[in-house]
């Protein structure tokens, strides 16, 4: 439902009555057909407390109490939900200074279903916008929604709503922030792929396991290892006692399955490049890492593969 494009324009997936209306995909029953329009008036309103008035007192007419706002983290991350508190608090950040946002509702996506007389299910798929001062307005997020509402004391009032599908990259931008798509990975020599992949699988598993000397046997004594957060490590011996304090029974790790790229380096060995993720024990809820992007260099001497440096991004 909210955009993740920035922080400060969290809860913004309101859309206005006109749009709406557009955007309603024609009812089975005049009973749904009612219903929608009546969903139609609530979003309406929530749109105008977002964006104009910020009066957070109109909200329990629109929201029961117990509403909870769900968005969906994709295979790589656990769900994460918001309770009524906290998104009223962040409710009207929406817009502010330079920056506008709008939402609105792809045309013949929105449906309404009624299980019953006091139920109705709410989904369509929506597309937010951004519009900074002096600059063209831009998509930013396109993803797919469905809420449950309630018939309650006499009004329809939003109970749960659950954004899915996330989608942030759009071939129409052309603000300077597309990133840019590679070809499918194809491996230079399947052979040295298996090889590094082998090896990289073997060294993670003394990570997991806390084999520490079987770690170092894998490690040149001139390792240098970069962390984007720690910066930069060239003491082998620190390096392993940092696993032995700070992960040894604390934290796993697993690899990002179809993420490895290997290539070779000539007369030396290899580049490895992947995503992997982390589970630290301390913290379960949190359940696995995003997936974090590493890149690994192996050198081979006379087949004896070593790790000589490493670089981890978050």
């Amino acid at each position: 439902m909210v955009p993740r494009y920035a922080a400060s324009l969290l809860t913004a997936f309101m859309f206005t009555h006109q749009i709406l209306a557009q955007s309603i995909t024609k009812s089975p029953t005049s009973h749904a057909q009612n219903i929608s329009q009546i969903l139609i008036r609530q979003d309406s309103l929530l749109f105008d407390i977002a964006f104009h008035t910020c009066a957070l007192t109109d909200l329990p007419k629109i929201l029961k109490k117990d509403f909870v706002f769900y968005h969906d983290g994709s295979y790589s991350n656990l769900t994460s939900d918001q309770d009524y508190k906290s998104f009223a608090e962040s409710l009207c950040q929406a817009n502010g200074g330079d920056t506008r946002m709008r939402r609105e509702i792809q045309k013949g996506s929105l449906q309404v279903f009624t299980p019953n007389d006091v139920e109705a299910i709410q989904t369509g798929i929506q597309r937010f916008y951004i519009q900074q001062k002096g600059q063209k307005e831009r998509i930013v997020e396109e993803s797919k929604f469905s809420r449950m509402w309630r018939l309650t004391d006499g009004q329809w009032k939003m109970a749960s709503e659950l954004d899915y599908d996330l989608k942030t990259q759009f071939p129409d931008d052309t603000s300077g922030t597309q990133r840019f798509q590679p070809a499918p990975y194809v491996p230079v020599s399947k052979e040295l792929f298996d090889t590094v992949a082998y090896m990289d699988s073997v060294y993670f598993d003394t990570y997991n396991t806390c084999n520490l000397e079987r770690m170092a046997s894998l490690m040149a004594d001139t390792m240098e290892f970069y962390h984007d957060r720690g910066g930069l490590m060239t003491s082998k011996r620190d390096f392993i006692e940092a696993i032995h304090n700070n992960i040894c029974g604390k934290v796993n790790r697993r690899l990002v399955p179809g993420s490895l790229e290997v290539y070779p380096i000539h007369d030396y060995g290899a580049v490895l490049i992947g995503y992997h993720q982390f589970f630290n024990h301390a913290e379960p809820a949190n359940g696995w890492s995003k997936p974090d992007k590493y890149i690994a260099i192996w050198r081979n001497r006379n087949g004896r593969w070593q790790l000589t440096r490493v670089v981890s991004l978050h």
